[in-house]
């Protein structure tokens, strides 16, 4: 069993470490996400981002390639009332389905676990209408504090495997270099940052 399937039902618990972020991450989803608007999320985890999604979306469909991650975002789902979500299995590289079918596209906290993060935002990008948005917002891990450090240490001995660690302009500076469309960033400061990176699909 993998990291993900075996810390799916202690993963809310270590949000919880980090939630300053988690709040200021879902609430940016929410603002981003349009009235009405088709929603797909990859790498969807226990689904905060996907609820955040929710609240103005018409649909959202809550991909992880994690079945035990799936099944605690689909509890939570149900206890929150939020009906217009759906769940399947995904592979970030190849998924199955049409090309621009999506208004908004997430993807969060996965991009640093990727060998080949570009090849999964050229596929995020195909399925994204054009005009629509790919939310990326991603851990910066390269700076880190004592807390932070003490924290990643831990998730590291657990089976926690990033592939590459990214700053603000590192990152920002990578997702231009991919050339689909504006990109526009924020970073959320907390225990461990995150850069809230848009690409504006052209």
């Amino acid at each position: 069993m993998d990291f993900w399937s075996t810390f799916a039902k202690f993963y809310d618990a270590a949000e919880k470490l980090n939630g300053k972020v988690y709040r200021e991450m879902c609430g940016l989803t929410t603002e981003l996400v349009p009235f009405h608007s088709k929603v797909l999320e990859c790498a969807g985890g226990t689904g905060e981002l996907s609820l955040a999604a929710a609240a103005k979306a018409d649909s959202v469909l809550c991909t992880d390639n994690s079945p035990k991650m799936l099944d605690v975002a689909r509890k939570k789902a149900e206890s929150r009332g939020a009906g217009n979500i759906e769940f399947a299995r995904a592979n970030i590289f190849h998924l199955e389905c049409h090309n621009e079918n999506y208004d908004i596209v997430i993807a969060g906290n996965i991009l640093h676990l990727l060998k080949n993060p570009e090849n999964a935002i050229k596929e995020l990008y195909r399925v994204t209408k054009a005009g629509g948005k790919i939310l990326l917002p991603t851990f910066m891990t390269s700076e880190n504090t004592k807390i932070s450090g003490a924290l990643l240490g831990a998730y590291k001995k657990l089976g926690f495997e990033p592939c590459t660690e990214f700053s603000p302009r590192s990152y920002v500076y990578f997702l231009k270099g991919l050339n689909l469309g504006e990109v526009k960033a924020k970073l959320i400061k907390g225990t461990i940052p995150c850069c809230y990176a848009v690409i504006i699909k052209r």
